[in-house]
């Protein structure tokens, strides 16, 4: 007796046969043919491989970092360097606190059409700094970017750290200190705003 096509079985183990042809299937394999039994049970098992693949769901953490990957890694409009607007270590201490220690530092950067506001502070343990940052539209008053990828680079061009903004325009990074280090706020259909932070000592 001849056997079926691969096809055939797919269709037949899905529902997806006509009902002359499912009914011959039925039948054929009541007659116990092994060969027949073997590829109906070979694409049983694809049929619930694939309704598992349908329903996984890939951790939220790692799409996030695929996703940041695609965007980091896209070509982009040309890029546009941020100048310095304000920086806490131009302005004159308040009375009363000139002579302490300031271990935090704020800066605001603006190019375009965004603003992005940078605190950096040391760590009490360790050497370590940790920067503080929002993106905000200056288009759209009191409005800021939930979409931009935040990237601190070195000059070499090496990668040191790379974040995601949440709903608020705000991010986190940690750094150990070094020279030249540089920031890539990369935004969808916006030119990249690159910021130079110059040296960490």
């Amino acid at each position: 007796m001849a056997h079926f096509a691969e096809e055939v079985w797919a269709d037949y183990v899905r529902g997806l046969a006509a009902s002359d042809v499912a009914q011959k299937l039925s039948a054929h394999l009541a007659d116990n043919c092994v060969d027949c039994k073997k590829a109906s049970a070979a694409w049983e098992r694809i049929k619930t491989i694939a309704l598992r693949e349908a329903e996984y769901q890939a951790p939220q953490d790692l799409v996030r970092l695929a996703k940041l990957q695609f965007i980091v890694d896209a070509p982009q409009p040309q890029d546009s360097w941020a100048g310095l607007v304000f920086d806490t270590a131009t302005q004159p201490a308040a009375a009363g606190v000139r002579g302490g220690l300031i271990h935090a530092r704020q800066v605001i950067y603006e190019a375009e059409s965004l603003t992005v506001d940078l605190r950096f502070e040391r760590k009490i343990s360790g050497n370590a700094i940790s920067v503080a940052g929002q993106v905000l539209d200056r288009q759209e008053p009191l409005s800021w970017v939930s979409d931009a990828i935040v990237v601190l680079w070195t000059d070499k061009g090496r990668m040191v750290s790379k974040t995601e903004v949440n709903e608020c325009g705000e991010f986190q990074l940690e750094f150990e200190p070094q020279n030249q280090l540089r920031i890539s706020v990369i935004t969808t259909g916006r030119k990249t705003l690159r910021i130079a932070l110059g040296s960490f000592d």
